[in-house]
């Protein structure tokens, strides 16, 4: 399952045009952004930190929908009228552009690199939904972490690194599962030299994660 598929993000030119001309705002690391169930006014173009897109119920439990990097777009489902169906906190401090909705239609028509950008992230974000949908069905939660762990790792000089931030508690957020049985999965994955944990703590592939356990 990928949680996170082509990204698209709008143009260096384009976010400082927007920044010049709408109204900008800081968000310090831990504000929560929008809730859900909130009323929908504007759409945020995120034009520095990271943001972390999420939903979570009367007990706590969380489950993370995306982490925005800047240039991407959030709350553009106020198109239909109806409220925000997810919460946005900022993971470090965040700045967004807010983009009132009176003035959106203007600001496609005017900019089409824009209006390209949002058509083809709702499309992502709908295979998005639809590959969660399909991993929570049919797969495993095995299944789950190792498409997760595959998709996020980077290269970090000659190694395949998972990012730091990707915590037990963390991944288990991301696949809809609970820390224990996310850590089940990754001691079996260490232990069959699939992946080595160093002493700060940081995951590296060394091998291909197998499809299945």
């Amino acid at each position: 399952m990928t949680l996170n598929a082509t990204t698209r993000r709008l143009s260096g030119n384009l976010l400082r045009e927007l920044a010049a001309s709408m109204p900008v705002q800081r968000f310090p690391a831990g504000t929560t952004l929008l809730t859900e169930g909130d009323s929908a006014d504007f759409l945020y173009v995120l034009i520095e930190g990271q943001l972390k897109v999420y939903a979570c119920n009367s007990k706590g439990r969380e489950v993370v929908y995306n982490i925005l990097e800047p240039g991407e777009f959030f709350g553009e489902m106020m198109l239909d009228g109806e409220p925000r169906s997810a919460s946005v906190k900022a993971v470090v401090d965040a700045e967004c552009v807010l983009v009132p909705g009176s003035e959106l239609s203007g600001l496609l028509l005017a900019h089409p690199e824009f209006a390209e950008c949002l058509v083809l992230t709702l499309i992502s974000r709908l295979r998005n939904a639809t590959s969660k949908i399909r991993g929570l069905a049919l797969d495993g939660v095995y299944e789950r972490v190792a498409a997760l762990l595959a998709d996020a790792a980077v290269m970090d000089g000659d190694v395949l690194r998972v990012p730091r931030s990707f915590t037990q508690l963390e991944i288990a957020k991301r696949v809809g599962a609970s820390r224990e049985m996310v850590n089940h999965v990754l001691r079996d994955l260490v232990r069959g030299g699939f992946i080595l944990k160093d002493e700060r703590h940081r995951m590296t592939i060394v091998k291909k994660l197998p499809k299945h356990w």
